[in-house]
């Protein structure tokens, strides 16, 4: 997803940014269906008024840093690419210990405890008549773009529709474990580091099995795809590395989800607290973009 915003950034041809886009779409259609006939009961990420946005920024801060978003520095560990693992047990460290110590206070002190809105509730508007909106005019925007590999990979069509197929996929066997909430990966990262520095077996779950899952299966492709195993460890981008995860896990414990949460799980329910969280990434990304800190 930095990919998305840095497209968006900077200007350039934004195939990752359709490809998100769809994913959304894909799902929006689905899940609302799914959740409309009573099959799926889908959990809508909690707002926490202007907490939600400014966790955003930080998160979104926190990709530039890691160079890339909570999502990538998973998969990229799979392909070899050691210097994400610094990133990733800072996001599950810093998780951990928010989730532990300051998440609870800080939403006392803001008197925001949380509220399940969704857009068209705030507008007052029909969910299907603001979906139907929403879905001609995204769509409309997407399919003008032109189709071709991105990185020696799948144009951003096919990309963005496995993606939403794997979203809806995520509501399905979330709802199974008694948890429906799509995919994300910082209650799995938090399960983690619960498990390492607490011996807690509790923590054993189906977000924590998600996220373990993602190197596993970027480990698997890369092999099969013959692409290089990874790349030198250089310790001047350790610090970075850790900063990045650092403030990634803060920014999304603080906003009870991270890019995937609420960029892939809730943005399709039109759930406020993921639109507005994503708007605060992006303002993040751009602002370290505009800073230099991608490199």
């Amino acid at each position: 997803m930095l990919s998305a915003f840095y497209e968006l950034a900077t200007g350039r041809e934004p195939a990752m940014l359709r490809a998100y886009l769809l994913a959304v779409l894909v799902q929006m259609a689905a899940v609302n269906t799914l959740a409309e006939y009573g099959y799926l009961q889908a959990t809508v990420p909690l707002f926490f008024g202007l907490v939600t946005p400014v966790a955003g920024v930080v998160y979104g801060l926190g990709m530039v840093l890691a160079m890339g978003c909570a999502g990538a520095v998973f998969y990229r560990l799979g392909e070899g690419k050691l210097d994400y693992a610094f990133s990733i047990t800072a996001y599950a460290v810093a998780a951990w210990a928010a989730n532990n110590w300051l998440v609870q206070p800080l939403r006392q002190w803001s008197g925001q405890g949380g509220a399940a809105l969704t857009l068209h509730t705030a507008l007052t508007m029909d969910r299907w008549l603001l979906m139907a909106i929403i879905l001609v005019g995204a769509l409309m925007w997407v399919l003008r773009g032109t189709r071709h590999a991105y990185q020696g990979g799948l144009d951003w069509s096919r990309t963005g529709l496995l993606i939403g197929l794997i979203g809806l996929g995520a509501w399905l066997v979330s709802a199974a474990s008694g948890r429906p909430s799509g995919l994300g990966t910082v209650v799995g990262s938090d399960s983690l580091a619960t498990l390492v520095l607490q011996r807690d077996t509790t923590a054993l779950s189906w977000d924590l099995f998600l996220v373990l899952g993602i190197p596993l299966g970027s480990f698997v492709a890369a092999r099969l795809h013959g692409r290089s195993p990874g790349r030198p460890l250089h310790i001047k981008r350790i610090p970075q590395a850790l900063a990045g995860g650092l403030l990634m896990g803060l920014g999304a414990a603080v906003a009870a989800g991270d890019n995937v949460l609420h960029g892939l799980s809730g943005v399709p329910l039109l759930a406020v607290g993921s639109i507005t969280f994503m708007v605060g990434a992006f303002l993040g990304v751009w602002t370290g973009v505009r800073l230099g800190w991608l490199k």
